[in-house]
């Protein structure tokens, strides 16, 4: 059989980590099928796979006209038996079989015109064509994946999808999720310039992550905890540049550190360092920095909406995303707790997802909608 994968994405956060640990796991357990990987050519000489797996220059784009026309052409190219494009951007034109994976509905839940550096009619109006795109692919494809079974049951109750077209493929962490040594935190703390302790951040400032809220929270936190710093990491962008503007004649920028890109090596040590791991996010499809926190044995505090309890469940702290009185109330409290109960459960929950079971999962579908 001949599968494609759309692998665009590859050096992205978040759909990009995804693509990596899939497309490892896939060519750690199958030998037998061809896989052609569509890749920006940029990324293509950095990456090593099996004989099996050929790479294929695309150079689009997501999120384009170019996608939705050129791509469409090129994967009909490659005459592929089926095509696993791991977001809804599937391009229209695309007639072939293929599979999608929905990692939430964020597009559909987030109507501000903060969220956008597009004016907001042009930003109306590629919103509307985004939708057009998630709606055809989630009803054109043969089956769908998704992370969190509360992303299973948004699009089952938002987009009219029967739930048997639905399958689970949860994120995981690698086992380079572990707790850092101390010499090792001392270390690259020092080389990102970050002083103990310290909250920890990691993703992006798109509004809904909620970072405004956040920073009003710890305005009022570090009252009572005067040495505390708040880390936010994540590739500078127009969203990290303008929150960090606007807070730049408020006090407390003395201590918020913006630490822009963090290398994935890095990671498990800002982890290990943090007194604890924040998502303050109004909407998730999954929540990946939870486990990620839970392995490095760090306290997780995070909102209590979307997919967030589902993958927290008893080892966070939860609060409301939208009361800053009571995302302060959680902070403290987990500041404040010395029972390690928390951080043992955290461990046991990071070990239950699993890359390698994702992948094996994905794998049947792959063997079931070419055997139709």
């Amino acid at each position: 059989m001949r599968i494609g994968i759309d692998c665009r994405m590859w050096n992205e956060t978040g759909i990009g980590r995804y693509i990596r640990n899939v497309v490892k796991q896939i060519s750690l357990l199958d030998t037998k099928n061809g896989y052609t990987l569509f890749f920006l050519p940029k990324n293509i000489d950095s990456v090593s796979l099996p004989n099996n797996f050929r790479l294929v220059p695309a150079n689009i784009r997501w999120h384009t006209f170019a996608e939705q026309t050129k791509l469409a052409s090129i994967y009909l190219k490659e005459n592929l038996d089926l095509l696993h494009v791991p977001h809804f951007n599937v391009p229209i034109f695309y007639t072939r079989p293929f599979v999608a994976t929905i990692h939430d509905l964020t597009i559909l839940r987030m109507r501000t015109g903060r969220a956008t550096t597009l004016p907001y009619p042009i930003y109306q109006v590629k919103r509307m064509a985004f939708n057009m795109n998630l709606l055809s692919t989630v009803h054109r494809a043969k089956k769908l994946f998704t992370v969190s079974d509360f992303v299973k049951q948004d699009i089952v109750s938002t987009l009219g999808v029967k739930g048997d077209k639905i399958v689970l493929t949860p994120n995981a962490v690698d086992a380079a999720f572990k707790p850092a040594a101390p010499n090792e935190v001392q270390e690259v703390l020092a080389r990102y310039g970050i002083a103990q302790p310290y909250l920890f951040y990691i993703g992006n400032a798109d509004p809904h992550k909620n970072l405004e809220g956040l920073i009003q929270a710890f305005t009022r936190v570090s009252g009572s905890f005067p040495d505390l710093q708040l880390v936010l990491a994540g590739s500078k962008n127009f969203f990290y540049d303008r929150l960090e503007r606007e807070w730049q004649t408020h006090p407390i920028i003395n201590k918020l550190r913006f630490i822009g890109y963090v290398d994935d090596a890095d990671l498990p040590v800002l982890y290990t360092g943090a007194e604890a791991f924040v998502n303050p996010s109004f909407f998730e499809g999954f929540g990946i920095q939870l486990l990620e926190a839970f392995a490095c044995g760090t306290r997780v505090i995070c909102s209590n909406t979307t997919s967030l309890p589902e993958i927290g469940g008893s080892a966070a702290h939860y609060f409301d995303p939208y009361s800053v009185d009571d995302m302060v109330t959680a902070i403290t409290t987990a500041l404040k707790e010395v029972d390690s109960a928390k951080r043992v459960e955290g461990f046991k929950i990071a070990q239950k997802f699993s890359w390698e079971t994702s992948a094996k999962t994905i794998l049947q579908v792959y063997e079931n909608c070419l055997s139709l």
